[in-house]
């Protein structure tokens, strides 16, 4: 347990902390079930379209936890080989009240490299504004000596809102059982920050993953049981980290483990926790749960991550499972639904 001291000196921390974080974007643990954000050129694969609404808490045991908020969606253009994205994101950083208000819009293009191995390339803009929201903050000349708060303060306010524009591209290789993607970010490494400003640095992304299909014994058209071991790094700027991650899907139900911040990468005090991953699938309704749980570093005092994620989407079924219209583009996509 963690006592007031403690936890008023780890907000004190986090919001000071936040400021200098800026640069680094947020870290989902459920990676494919905001596959937008992760790669643009997921746009379109494994369903004809898909709206998902995402929630992050990070560290919810401080009074001004990093949360961040996602909407995105996409379309596949049918009778094309195109596909649209869009990625709505909000982040609020710290008692601070940092915020990041962040808009995308993704292009893939997808095509058939031989009869079994198919690739996706995805282009994305994006637009995002930071700002400091004093509305969380109490300066000294708003507290009097009765016990009021003044509503306004004579302090002055120094961080003006500042907006920039990014650009990222990203491709996969994929077929039946196997999937690889490369992501980088932030391509134009644009200026951004309040009192002075800074290149934001570009990120790195790398992930795949092998699905093995296991005897289920279940009838239903379209069941599936299955395993998918599954790598992801990520790079930016001093950070490096890797997640090794372990799925099951035995339909309905997927359930997942991943360890975060294992130690080949990085350095060796960074941030290390362990993520359980649990969803089901409900026809066109996919509902998933994640937590993790601390084991080194700031996140073990601070509470570990919880998320949650809901998606809407269209499958199209006529590609699942080693689809027989060879002369199509296979748009499946066998990575992991969250």
């Amino acid at each position: 347990m963690l006592t007031a001291s403690k936890k008023i000196l780890l907000c004190l921390i986090c919001c000071f902390w936040s400021l200098g974080l800026v640069a680094q974007d947020a870290l989902f643990t459920q990676q494919y079930a905001n596959r937008l954000y992760l790669n643009p050129a997921f746009s379109g694969l494994g369903r004809s379209w898909s709206v998902t609404a995402a929630h992050r808490n990070q560290w919810p045991s401080l009074n001004g936890s990093f949360v961040t908020n996602q909407l995105s969606a996409d379309y596949r253009i049918a009778g094309t080989k195109s596909a649209v994205g869009m990625v709505l994101q909000q982040d609020k950083a710290g008692v601070g009240g940092l915020q990041k208000l962040q808009v995308a819009l993704a292009y893939a293009y997808h095509t058939q490299l031989t009869e079994n191995m198919a690739f996706s390339a995805g282009l994305q803009s994006s637009f995002a504004s930071l700002r400091v929201n004093y509305d969380n903050l109490v300066f000294g000349d708003q507290l009097s000596d009765n016990g009021q708060t003044a509503l306004t303060s004579a302090e002055a306010n120094s961080f003006e809102p500042t907006s920039f524009l990014s650009f990222a591209a990203g491709g996969l290789l994929y077929n039946n059982q196997f999937w690889a993607g490369f992501t980088v970010s932030h391509l134009n490494q644009p200026s951004f920050g309040f009192a002075e400003k800074t290149q934001l640095p570009l990120r790195y992304v790398a992930s795949a993953g092998y699905k093995f299909y296991l005897p289920s014994g279940l009838s239903r058209r379209n069941a599936e049981f299955s395993l998918s071991p599954a790598v992801h790094f990520t790079h930016q700027q001093n950070l490096s980290r890797t997640d090794i991650a372990l799925y099951t899907i035995y339909s309905p139900l997927t359930l997942g483990v991943i360890y975060k911040g294992v130690p080949v990468t990085g350095a060796a005090d960074q941030d290390q926790s362990l993520g359980v991953i649990a969803g089901i699938q409900l026809d066109q309704l996919r509902i998933g749960f994640s937590h993790d749980v601390g084991l080194r570093g700031f996140g073990r005092q601070a509470g570990g991550a919880n998320e949650v994620s809901l998606v809407f989407e269209q499958v199209d079924f006529d590609y699942l499972f080693r689809s027989q219209n060879k002369h199509k583009i296979n748009h499946n996509i066998v990575c992991p639904a969250f």
